[in-house]
């Protein structure tokens, strides 16, 4: 059980910790957040929720990459600059070698933390985990399905899991700075 730390087992057995202490479960990657805990005091402030409809991909995006964006994923957008700022983010992309991303449907995204291409440094690297640690303290409130950073999956489905090795899906080499995601956050909404 979490002991008022969110923490995240990173790749070849490093941990990341973003405040407080962590049991030996945590260490491992076996994290499993309940609905019960209180909002984590080492994350920023909580989101506010989104209670407009599902759109579809019908808004510009507002990264700037000529696509579109869901009403879920602009709003998203929002929390995320107000509660850390403007960030490198990218959203709509055709991914016409993922027919399953949810990018061309206007409900992913991608902020990077370093260098495109690069695995980034220990700085980055912990300002992801917390970027990460917010979509996933956030995920009802903003409607987040899954998020992938550093080699790791998380998903509201699967929320009693925690944090999980993620492979690539079969689509991406997991153990690239790019296909393994730590290079960058990916976070996907449900609408």
């Amino acid at each position: 059980m979490r002991t008022g730390a969110w923490a995240a087992a990173a790749p070849l057995g490093l941990v990341i910790l973003v405040g407080g202490a962590m049991s030996s479960t945590e260490a491992t990657g076996a994290v499993s957040p309940t609905a019960s805990r209180p909002y984590p005091t080492d994350v920023p402030a909580p989101a506010v929720p989104y209670e407009g409809p599902s759109t579809g991909c019908a808004l510009p995006d507002p990264t700037g990459t000529g696509g579109c964006v869901t009403g879920a994923t602009a709003w998203m957008l929002g929390q995320v600059d107000h509660a850390f700022g403007q960030l490198p983010t990218s959203c709509w992309d055709a991914h016409a070698w993922n027919p399953t991303s949810d990018h061309p449907r206007g409900k992913g995204c991608d902020v990077t933390f370093g260098r495109l291409g690069d695995f980034p440094g220990p700085a980055d690297t912990a300002r992801g985990w917390l970027l990460a640690h917010w979509f996933e303290a956030n995920a009802e409130a903003l409607h987040v399905s899954y998020v992938i950073w550093q080699g790791r999956i998380w998903s509201s489905s699967r929320d009693d899991e925690g944090w999980r090795a993620y492979s690539g899906g079969g689509v991406y080499d997991a153990s690239e700075p790019t296909g393994g995601h730590y290079d960058h956050v990916h976070v996907s909404l449900e609408d």
